[in-house]
């Protein structure tokens, strides 16, 4: 057919929007000739071949838990596909874990001594106010 150097002209002949007209020259499914004019006949045939979208992943079920409270079974896993620095975080973490796990046992442990050093204390200090009065 007749060449036409407008794409709103183009657009207009073909009963589409100019917006539809520069989408999908961006998307390269149209182009304009060497001249900057629109062949309307290869632009049809352009338009005509729809460029199909990848299909969509589906979304997975919603979790009960948020993702903190889940169980970290799969730590192995992610500690796999770490690089660089942080890759021994897990493991440094677990350390952590178990010293403080430690550290709570030794105070549970110590806590009834601490209490009667605690209570004596109270004694010695209320004996001592008392004897000053």
């Amino acid at each position: 057919m007749s060449d036409v150097t407008s794409a709103r002209e183009v657009a207009r002949r073909l009963g589409i929007s100019h917006t539809a007209m520069q989408k999908a020259e961006r998307a390269g499914r149209i182009a304009r000739e060497p001249s900057g004019a629109w062949d309307i006949d290869k632009v049809r045939a352009g338009l005509a071949t729809k460029s199909t979208p990848a299909p969509r992943k589906p979304y997975g079920p919603r979790a009960k838990q948020p993702p903190w409270a889940r169980a970290a079974h799969h730590i192995g896993e992610l500690a796999a596909d770490i690089r660089g620095p942080a890759r021994g975080i897990y493991a440094e973490l677990e350390r952590a874990r178990q010293a403080l796990q430690r550290a709570a046992e030794q105070i549970s442990a110590l806590y009834p001594e601490i209490l009667r050093l605690e209570r004596a204390c109270d004694a010695a200090i209320s004996a001592q106010e008392r004897g000053s009065e």
